[in-house]
């Protein structure tokens, strides 16, 4: 019974969450599995074997009140059901991260490579197959190079910078607990020194701007914090070979980066020249969210309603305003959660940065360590 336990209660969540990043390759249905599965597991190992203590914290609480206001949010939506359908199951991700923290507990060293090495793998098959797009335009799997951007394995979703982009910071931190951890040889070293200039790279050729900006702005942060500075110089090599890449690499790639967005910004109409925030589309989507947020200002219009509410005349500011979601984390929040939600992830973001300014305030004028 010990031996069924331990199989159920450790391993089968250990081997799920390690493999998230390959999950995450395949489409939603898997990682999302996962991690609904980790999470109905923990509540049960958390009332079998007396695991509370590990709600009792500010983390959960945080989470839980916001849990309880996005379905008040749904309920008194104008489409109970469809927001109930996202708000409802969104407790497994908290739950999830509890199961994570318990896993860490009990096995961390080996969470910590594990994730690490499936990382590693999933980044090396998507540079090997984005390259292969990239030189004959069309990956190993036969998906073609749209637009002229590499989305290797995502096919015809143009989603690879985005998932590199995310997921290189997590990326780069295990490496370094991991190398702290383990008195790793030179050439692994070196090998994993590769890989974090390439990825930075791949992330270029996808052509997605955003996550170019979050690759440049998570570097920085990692150049301000951490103390080994091979990792410092390895980022650094990165940034700049995007840097040369968006000035001398072919213009397919580069004209996206810079030309298409400065088209973008200074949208013309007639001969009237006007700024736009990012994009005229983009601009049009806030707006769109902004004046759904103006009728529900308190809680919103509801989880996941803004694809719905967008397409009411009142709401609709040209043919292209109406989308699934407004392309933009806090108007979505204004728009679907309203003050109230806006308020809750604003502040935790507010107080990373304010967490953030004393580390640095910390190491660079009090010269401590963080």
């Amino acid at each position: 019974m010990k031996i069924k336990n331990e199989f159920f209660f450790n391993k089968i969540p250990f081997y799920l969450t390690f493999l998230l990043p390959a999950f995450l390759v395949s489409g939603p249905f898997l990682a999302d599995s996962a991690i609904s599965v980790c999470a109905i597991i923990f509540l049960i190992n958390s009332y079998k074997n007396n695991l509370w203590s590990y709600y009792r914290n500010y983390f959960f609480y945080f989470f839980f009140f916001f849990y309880i206001c996005i379905n008040l949010s749904s309920l008194f939506s104008s489409n109970v059901i469809f927001s109930l359908k996202t708000s409802l199951p969104y407790l497994r991700f908290v739950i999830f991260a509890l199961s994570t923290w318990y896993i860490l507990n009990t096995n961390s060293k080996k969470l910590i490579k594990y994730f690490l090495y499936c990382f590693l793998i999933v980044f090396i098959i998507l540079g090997i197959d984005g390259l292969y797009q990239y030189v004959n335009k069309y990956n190993l799997f036969g998906y073609p190079l749209l637009h002229n951007r590499v989305s290797s394995l995502f096919g015809d979703e143009l989603v690879l910078g985005s998932f590199v982009s995310r997921n290189f910071p997590l990326f780069l931190g295990l490496f370094y607990l991991h190398s702290k951890n383990y008195n790793l040889s030179s050439i692994i070293k070196i090998f994993f020194f590769i890989i974090i200039i390439f990825v930075p790279f791949l992330i270029f050729l996808s052509g997605e701007r955003t996550s170019l900006f979050f690759t440049v702005l998570s570097g920085i942060y990692i150049l301000l914090f951490v103390w080994d500075k091979k990792l410092q110089i390895a980022y650094i090599v990165s940034v700049l070979i995007i840097i040369f890449g968006i000035f001398f690499l072919e213009s397919r790639f580069s004209d996206r980066i810079i030309k298409t967005t400065k088209e973008q910004i200074t949208y013309s109409q007639s001969e009237n020249k006007k700024i736009n925030i990012f994009s005229k589309t983009h601009e049009e989507h806030y707006l769109s969210a902004f004046k759904i947020f103006k009728d529900n200002v308190i809680l919103g219009a509801g989880p996941k309603s803004f694809r719905l509410k967008c397409v009411e005349e009142k709401y609709l500011i040209s043919e292209f305003s109406c989308v699934s979601h407004p392309h933009n984390t806090y108007f979505q929040l204004l728009s679907e959660t309203g003050l109230v939600g806006f308020f809750l992830i604003f502040s935790l973001f507010a107080l990373l940065c304010l967490s953030s300014l004393i580390m640095i305030y910390h190491k660079y004028f009090l010269k401590k360590k963080t």
